[in-house]
């Protein structure tokens, strides 16, 4: 990597990457055009925070609107690679939507275990993608140490986030594609959503080759997002203590949900340690809220475990532990398509043409 730079890199999406993935064939690259997502300035947004600089790194325009279709590429392209016809996965929705749809793509079967209580949009896209749904009661750690117990038969192919590394590594493009998009000098901070710390490790690695490869002359600092409903490694981190898994209930970021992150939360809290990172959480409401402020301000929609991070960047900032003269990059992991809440009032206005204009300007009055 050092001696030839990244000219290594050719063509376009996820796959330019792929000198640096661990798909060797190209016939097992598994792709639905997942990739190549925006690094928005956000200077609206910036402006409120009192931010010199603020980056979106917007996963939304994926095939599956999230970030887990750089992990399912690999993943399921791993699951070519080792000669299998089945994959499996437990999810709190977006995981279960994304393998269900790469592993259509490649012609594999995919028995999807989904949180009983994630989005309408999400339980339709996995129905719609696989005959082989599955809800489940309770929470993603209620299912998962089962689960595990059938990857060790081998009866399918893991396509879960907590000990598949081929999986892991489609996130690395993450990182690849943020350094790029910046010439090469990244942002000072980057804010990750973490829930068992998949993209969070993905992106460390990332940038951690970069440097060492001589690309970049620095490491992000990363903080880890997490909701306060599910915040195991923001609790150990604040505590200077190992994770003490929790018992979670709801939480409106579901990606989010994991009480008990495993050996790659340990990972996590290693990584922050090590790298001086920080960590911080946010309450649902202020998950919502900011899912609100960044629709209004910038335009994006996202969904709750997307904004999350951007949520914890607003009590981070209002706490001063954050530098707000660095350039900070938030990842924002989900689109807001995928989102169910409670829709605008459907009861309609009749006008005419002076009622119409007299509402107009009473609008604009007000602003």
């Amino acid at each position: 990597m050092r001696s030839l730079g990244p000219a290594i890199f050719t063509g376009t999406g996820l796959w330019r990457y792929a000198p640096v993935l661990p798909i060797a064939d190209p016939a097992h690259r598994v792709t639905l055009g997942e990739g190549g997502t925006p690094l928005l300035d956000a200077p609206r947004l910036a402006r409120d925070l009192g931010v010199r600089r603020l980056l979106v790194k917007f996963e939304g325009p994926n095939p599956t609107g999230t970030v887990k279709d750089r992990s399912s590429a690999t993943a399921v392209g791993a699951a070519l690679q080792f000669g299998y016809r089945a994959t499996s996965v437990v999810s709190s929705g977006n995981a279960g939507s994304s393998i269900a749809a790469y592993a259509a793509r490649a012609g594999l079967r995919a028995l999807i275990f989904a949180y009983e209580r994630a989005s309408a949009p999400k339980l339709l896209h996995m129905a719609a993608a696989t005959p082989d749904l599955i809800v489940y009661k309770g929470v993603y750690d209620d299912l998962i140490t089962l689960w595990d117990r059938l990857v060790e038969e081998r009866l399918f192919f893991d396509c879960g986030a907590s000990r598949n590394a081929y999986k892991q590594d489609g996130k690395k493009t993450l990182a690849y594609e943020i350094a790029e998009q910046t010439g090469w000098a990244p942002p000072d901070v980057v804010v990750a959503p973490v829930a068992v710390g998949e993209t969070f490790i993905a992106t460390a690695r990332a940038f951690r080759e970069m440097h060492a490869a001589g690309w970049i002359n620095h490491v992000p600092r990363l903080v880890a997002a997490q909701a306060t409903r599910a915040n195991a490694i923001v609790r150990a981190f604040r505590d200077g203590a190992p994770i003490t898994p929790l018992k979670i209930g709801y939480t409106v970021a579901e990606g989010l949900a994991a009480g008990n992150p495993g050996k790659k939360g340990d990972r996590v809290l290693r990584l922050l340690r090590e790298g001086k990172g920080l960590a911080g959480d946010a309450e649902d409401a202020e998950i919502l809220d900011a899912q609100r402020r960044l629709a209004r301000t910038e335009g994006v929609w996202a969904g709750p475990t997307g904004v999350a991070a951007v949520a914890v960047l607003l009590r981070l900032l209002a706490r001063r532990e954050l530098d707000p003269a660095q350039t900070i990059c938030v990842i924002v992991s989900e689109t807001g398509l995928k989102t169910e809440a409670e829709v605008p009032s459907r009861t309609g206005a009749a006008f005419d043409y002076d009622a119409l204009r007299r509402l107009v300007v009473e609008r604009l009055d007000a602003t």
